[in-house]
């Protein structure tokens, strides 16, 4: 196993993981604000990379209409995604948005099945079945439903679904994604925001760092998948809705009562089947690959 790709895949997951942790010194700046900064000092990081990486062509071959039309889609499902975030992270609702992250797999092979014609497996099914159940007893046991939970999951698991249908490298999608929104969230900044682009605000550096924070667990997620087989790299992410759980929890305070433990219960169940049938899957697969080919007649 390379150790190097499992530690370029830790490095990311525990970024992604402990998130909350930064995007809390934010929450003095409107949701939107934040997302904005997000998204505004993200490019310049990826300019640079595309140029270290001279990957100028790539982003070319990336703006054909037939790529052009999904990394529009993509683009505003990941920024739905981030606002989501920075606004659960802002209303104290960090565990609830974990729950949206472990249902994240769960549901791109829930959109795999619906959108791709993809077969699942029963304990696939079984997976789906327990975690529907926790997203209700969350409704029930706790008294209403996991929004920023779901908003996080389901914006995830489309803009997943939407970069399937455009093949291009993960940084170069996301550079396009990024160029495209980059005018609304400049004429956003520069007309309404309170922050300009050079303050004194002690929030200041925790806004213009957030692009670089935002592509460096990225960056080191695409290094890890060219090493590490992308079944283990699924197992792995679930570390990150694990440590944001537990940033919300230990580190910020938020409640996890009786109620909230039934109801992560099933979800956690779920991933437990999930991570099993993705265990015995790979297993199966080593077995035919160790197999001696057939012998021509």
């Amino acid at each position: 196993m390379d150790r190097k790709g499992i530690t370029l895949a830790m490095v990311s997951f525990f970024m992604w993981g402990t998130f909350p942790l930064y995007w809390v010194n934010t929450i003095q700046v409107p949701a939107f604000e934040v997302l904005s900064h997000r998204g505004f000092w993200l490019v310049p990081v990826l300019i640079l990379v595309i140029l270290l990486r001279r990957l100028w062509p790539d982003i070319q071959r990336a703006l054909a209409i037939s790529n052009l039309k999904w990394l529009l889609l993509s683009a505003v499902l990941i920024a739905i995604n981030w606002g989501v975030y920075v606004w659960a992270v802002a209303e104290q609702a960090v565990t609830e948005a974990a729950l949206g992250y472990y249902l994240t797999p769960l549901l791109n092979v829930a959109m795999g099945m619906l959108l791709f014609g993809e077969k699942l497996s029963r304990l696939k099914y079984c997976a789906l079945g327990f975690a529907a159940v926790g997203v209700l007893s969350v409704a029930v046991l706790v008294g209403e439903w996991p929004w920023f939970g779901l908003a996080v999951g389901f914006s995830f698991a489309a803009y997943s679904s939407a970069r399937k249908m455009v093949k291009v490298e993960s940084i170069v999608g996301l550079s396009v994604e990024s160029m495209v929104l980059f005018p609304i969230w400049a004429i956003y900044l520069a007309v309404w925001g309170d922050i300009k682009w050079v303050t004194s605000e002690p929030t200041a550096i925790w806004l213009i760092l957030g692009g670089a924070v935002t592509a460096i667990p990225l960056i080191t997620h695409v290094a890890a998948a060219r090493r590490i087989p992308l079944s283990l790299l699924g197992m792995l992410f679930f570390t990150v809705p694990t440590l944001q759980m537990a940033s919300g929890v230990l580190v910020l305070g938020e409640p996890f009562d009786l109620e909230r433990g039934v109801a992560f219960g099933f979800i956690w169940t779920a991933v437990a089947i999930f991570l099993y049938d993705e265990y015995r899957r790979s297993q199966a697969s080593k077995v035919r690959l160790d197999q001696p080919a057939d012998q021509p007649g």
